[in-house]
C-alpha cells in the first residue's frame, strides 16, 4: 500500500488491565501524543506507527470498558468514539481488539459486542505467554474461525507479539471511504444471555483449560464475595491498611519532623539574622518539611494498594461494594480511587 495514502486510523479496545496500554506503546514508542479528551479529565492517548509498506497508522489508546453498555464515563468515551459519535473524534477505520488470554470469558463478550459494530477488526490474543504458563491452550485458528476475524497472539513486553500484529494491521483491507457512524443500541436482558451463551460456546471449543480445577481460588472467592464474609474481610483489611497508615507512620514522620527542625534550627544558629535566613529556614525548609511529613503516609498507603491490586483482591473488593456504591450513582470501581483518596484528594476528584 503506498505511504501516500491517508493515515490508517485504528483504535485499541479492550478491558482494564488487559495489557492494551502495554501494547500501544510498544507499537508506538515514544510517537505519542497525550491529551484529555473535551470536557473531561480521561485521558486520550494518540500515537504513530508505520507499516512494512510504509503505510502510516494513527493508532488510539481508547479508554479500558467491559461492555459498549456503558455504565462509567470512560465507557461512554469508548462507545461514542466506536460509534462515531464523538464530536471531534473521527470513526476508527479498523478496531485492534485486545483481550487477557487468561481470562477470555470475560473478554470476549466486549469482541463480541464490537463485531455488530461493522467495523474491520483484528483480535489481539494478549498474555499468550501467561495463559501457556497457567496451562491454558487456546486454539487460536479455531478461535479465528469462530469469531471470524484475524485472531494475533501478543505479549506485550516483546516486540515479536507487535510485529505480529503490525504484520496483521497491514494485511487488512479498510476501505478508504467515509464511513457513517456506526448503529449500536442498548442490550436487553435477552441480548446479554445470548452474548454470555455465544461466549460459553466459543470458549468451550477454542480454549482448553488445566484438567484440575482451581479449588483453592474458588474456595477463596466464596469467602471474599460473600455478602456477610466477604464484608468483614474487607473490615478487616480496612482496619489493617488505616492501622498502619495512622499509627506506623507516626514514628517515621516525627524522625523526618525533628530532621527539619534540626536544619531550620541550624540555618538560624549559623545565619546573620536577615532575609535570606528568614527564606530557608522559614521558607525552604519549612515548606519542603510540610510535604514530607505526609511521605510515609502516603507510602504506606500505596503500598497497601499496589499489593491489594496485585493479589487481585480490589476488583473483587469493589465487585463486593457495587450495590452499596450504586445507591450514591456511581460504580463499585469508584472504591478504588475513593481509597486512594485517603492519602491524597486528587485522584478522587479527578475520578468523579
Amino acid at each position: 500500500m503506498a505511504s501516500t495514502a491517508r493515515p490508517l486510523r485504528v483504535a485499541l479496545l479492550g478491558n482494564p488491565n488487559c495489557g492494551k496500554t502495554a501494547l500501544f506503546n510498544l507499537l508506538t514508542g515514544s510517537r505519542q501524543k497525550v491529551a484529555n479528551y473535551a470536557g473531561v479529565t480521561v485521558e486520550r492517548k494518540e500515537g504513530r506507527m508505520h507499516l512494512a509498506g510504509g503505510r502510516e497508522v494513527v493508532v488510539l489508546d481508547l479508554p479500558g470498558a467491559y461492555s459498549l453498555n456503558a455504565l462509567s464515563v470512560d465507557e461512554e468515551i469508548t462507545r461514542d468514539v466506536v460509534t462515531g459519535r464523538r464530536a471531534g473524534e473521527a470513526l476508527p477505520d479498523l478496531l485492534v481488539c485486545v483481550v487477557d488470554a487468561t481470562k477470555l470469558r470475560l473478554n470476549l463478550r466486549l469482541v463480541l459486542e464490537a463485531k455488530h459494530l461493522g467495523i474491520p477488526m483484528v483480535v489481539a490474543l494478549n498474555m499468550s505467554d501467561m495463559a501457556e504458563r497457567l496451562g491454558i491452550q487456546v486454539n487460536v485458528a479455531r478461535l479465528a474461525e469462530l469469531l471470524g476475524v484475524p485472531v494475533v497472539p501478543t505479549v506485550a513486553v516483546q516486540h515479536d507479539g507487535a510485529r505480529g500484529l503490525a504484520a496483521a494491521l497491514a494485511a487488512q483491507r479498510v476501505p478508504l471511504i467515509s464511513r457513517s457512524a456506526a448503529q449500536l443500541h442498548a442490550p436487553g436482558i435477552e441480548d446479554v444471555m445470548l452474548t454470555q451463551r455465544e461466549v460459553q460456546r466459543i470458549v468451550q471449543e477454542a480454549v482448553q483449560a488445566p484438567a484440575h480445577p482451581l479449588a483453592r481460588d474458588d474456595a477463596i472467592d466464596r469467602v471474599l464475595l460473600h455478602p456477610l464474609w466477604g464484608v468483614l474481610v474487607l473490615a478487616a483489611v480496612l482496619f489493617l491498611m488505616f492501622q498502619a497508615v495512622f499509627s506506623w507512620a507516626a514514628a517515621p514522620m516525627d524522625w523526618i519532623k525533628a530532621g527539619m527542625d534540626a536544619a531550620a534550627g541550624f540555618v538560624n544558629t549559623h545565619m546573620t539574622e536577615g532575609p535570606l535566613r528568614s527564606l530557608l529556614a522559614d521558607g525552604v525548609i519549612a515548606g519542603v518539611g510540610s510535604v514530607l511529613v505526609f511521605l510515609p503516609q502516603i507510602l504506606i498507603l500505596f503500598l497497601f494498594i499496589l499489593a491489594l491490586e496485585d493479589s487481585g483482591y480490589l476488583p473483587r473488593a469493589a465487585f463486593l461494594l457495587d450495590r452499596v456504591m450504586g445507591r450514591v450513582g456511581l460504580s463499585g470501581r469508584s472504591f478504588i480511587p475513593l481509597l486512594s483518596s485517603f492519602a491524597c484528594a486528587v485522584p478522587g476528584i479527578m475520578a468523579t
